[in-house]
């Protein structure tokens, strides 16, 4: 890794970590950045990238999809055996944890950048690689469920 791709590491990694948080757990989010910072910067198409942010983002949602696809009985174990002490600490509530979690990979993906980033609906499917249409449909479905679980 040159000084270039260390310093766009460490100047995006907090909210990368965050970002895989929200869509694989804590206990593979680390894992899951390393994982696709590495992936992405020793790629071919690296040197071309023009927006570095989009791709790293971009990349940990894919490393997340492989995560969740191999580790979902895991996950699903450690869910269950979660309680209200281990996330007494947390801004989310145990309640929203476990709306969240009912939610799929991508709709989790679109809420985390719209509420926690703040991003616009552009900046999303951008970042996601998605398509407009694609992006208000899922953030409008992911609302939909949260408003069904949480009343």
């Amino acid at each position: 890794m040159d000084h270039a791709d260390e310093e766009l590491y460490r100047k995006h990694v907090d909210e990368l970590i965050r970002f895989a948080t929200t869509l694989v757990g804590p206990t593979s989010a680390e894992d899951v950045v390393a994982g696709a910072v590495v992936k992405a910067m020793t790629s071919a198409a690296w040197p071309a990238v023009t927006e570095p942010r989009a791709y790293l983002f971009r990349s940990v949602h894919n490393e997340a999809r492989g995560v969740c696809r191999s580790d979902r009985r895991r996950i699903g174990r450690e869910a269950r055996t979660a309680t209200a002490e281990r996330f007494e600490s947390s801004s989310i509530s145990l309640e929203v944890r476990d709306a969240l979690a009912r939610l799929s990979l991508r709709q989790r993906s679109v809420l985390y950048l719209a509420y926690w980033l703040d991003l616009s609906v552009e900046e999303i499917a951008a970042t996601l690689q998605l398509s407009r249409r694609t992006t208000e449909r899922e953030l409008s479905a992911a609302r939909h469920e949260l408003e069904v679980h949480l009343g």
